[in-house]
């Protein structure tokens, strides 16, 4: 992922998550006549521009999946509304601009993810991020388990966008994110030192670790498994972030290892429920003694605010 700040500028006139109006440019038509829908994308968080969970910006070669379904009913993704066999097509940025074709188009010959408008009537489109393959029940499984892969974990949702056509080809999608994020700015304190951070761990104790996205209706549904989840870190430990599932449960206890031999791990208890699209980032000063909180503040996501705790 690249790290510099981006706008993806989707090709909407009027309003963002539309069909491109006149003044766009426009697909040419296929040889047979048909022709092929052209898709931008641009990340938000509750009406608001914002970055993506890992970087601020798309990465070279993410890919998304593409649903195209009949418009004017409220039938959202079955398999009797999928119009012209658009059912979970990869659309993929080459570039990590934002720009997604359909992913092995610029082979010869590979028109399988490749999406046709009809030749009359209108249609809706439905989007999400990273893409998997087969889905069931147009069902997206979620596992934050591992956090190793934080894109691979980092699901965005793009609302249905609706009564599109091939005279508007050009459809503008606005991914926002649905799960948490949790992120820890960590500095040395009191008896300690930068070297003594080198082997921190962090876990974040009892968190729901699968769930289920429901693309037609835009619900999530945690499971019942919990665990412990441990944060990805840093070589030099300064910095610890997790991506979690949304948890309605008021607090959840950090643990914070130094894992020296010596000293026995430090708890915080985070007083706050996990919602969905909100990133927490938290200062924390370590201290020998204690976990200190030192402020809270919040990039990219929506705004939440934390405060200053001692852990023991």
């Amino acid at each position: 992922m690249k790290n510099k700040k981006f706008v993806l500028y989707v090709a909407l006139a009027a309003s963002l998550g539309a069909c491109s109006n006149d003044n766009e440019p426009q697909s040419s038509p296929v040889p047979d006549g048909r022709t092929a829908l052209t898709v931008q994308g641009e990340i938000g968080t509750k009406g608001a521009s914002a970055s993506r969970a890992i970087d601020t910006d798309w990465g070279y070669n993410d890919k998304i999946g593409v649903f195209m379904v009949y418009s004017g009913n409220d039938a959202g993704l079955t398999q009797e509304n999928i119009c012209g066999g658009a059912d979970n097509k990869c659309y993929v940025t080459t570039g990590g601009d934002g720009n997604f074709k359909p992913d092995g188009a610029e082979m010869e010959g590979d028109n399988t993810n490749i999406i046709y408008f009809p030749v009359v009537g209108e249609v809706d489109f439905y989007a999400y991020y990273p893409f998997v393959s087969p889905l069931t029940d147009y069902t997206y499984p979620l596992d934050v388990t591992v956090q190793s892969n934080q894109e691979a974990i980092d699901f965005m949702y793009a609302h249905k966008v609706e009564g599109c056509t091939k005279e508007n080809p050009k459809v503008g999608f606005k991914f926002v994110h649905k799960l948490s994020k949790l992120v820890l700015e960590i500095s040395p304190g009191d008896g300690l030192n930068t070297a003594d951070l080198k082997n921190l761990s962090v876990t974040v104790g009892d968190q729901p670790i699968k769930a289920t996205f429901n693309l037609s209706n835009g619900t999530l549904a945690c499971g019942a498994d919990k665990s412990d989840i441990t944060l990805l870190t840093t070589e030099s430990g300064t910095l610890s972030e997790a991506i979690l599932l949304p948890d309605a449960a008021k607090s959840r206890v950090l643990t914070f290892d130094l894992n020296n031999g010596n000293d026995e791990p430090f708890t915080w208890t985070m007083d706050k429920s996990l919602d969905a699209g909100s990133k927490y980032t938290y200062e924390v000063r370590l201290h020998r003694t204690k976990v200190e909180i030192t402020s809270a503040s919040i990039t990219g996501w929506t705004p939440e605010n934390g405060g200053a705790v001692d852990a023991h």
